[in-house]
């Protein structure tokens, strides 16, 4: 159960880059204010419903963790604090910035969400268990009649 919410929170973070990116080259810098702050709030609450599911699941031996100064952090827990980073840096940057300068920093934190997604999603594939299926051809004997 929990790989499928980290597939999930992959996929929809992807998902909220690309549109940060869109938004930012396709529509006016007033627009991609909007979808961006928009994006934004969702972001956060998707960070912050994953960390706190990441929270209450036991971790299991051999998990996938990285040892920062002889700390083991878990990749996911700061996969979505990094996301949950940006979803805040892109509400603030939309308040407090002009629209033209908003509409760029929206595109680098499109581009940036987009990469860490990408990433997410490699290692959750490369890393999650999968049942393969054998598939095996015979060749029967023609049948008469």
């Amino acid at each position: 159960m929990h790989h499928r919410q980290r597939f999930f929170f992959n996929l929809g973070t992807l998902g909220a880059g690309t549109m940060l990116v869109v938004a930012s080259v396709a529509f006016g810098p007033r627009a991609a204010e909007g979808v961006g702050l928009g994006i934004g709030i969702a972001g956060i609450a998707a960070s912050l419903w994953f960390l706190a599911t990441l929270l209450h699941h036991r971790s299991l031996i051999g998990a996938l963790e990285i040892r920062v100064l002889g700390h083991p952090l878990n990749l996911w827990a700061m996969l979505g604090g990094i996301v949950a980073g940006i979803a805040t840096w892109q509400i603030v940057q939309v308040g407090v910035f002009a629209a033209e300068v908003a509409r760029w920093l929206t595109l680098a934190n499109g581009c940036l969400v987009a990469t860490l997604a990408c990433a997410g999603l490699i290692v959750h594939e490369a890393r999650s268990e999968r049942v393969i299926h054998v598939l095996e051809v015979v060749q029967r004997p023609e049948r008469d009649g």
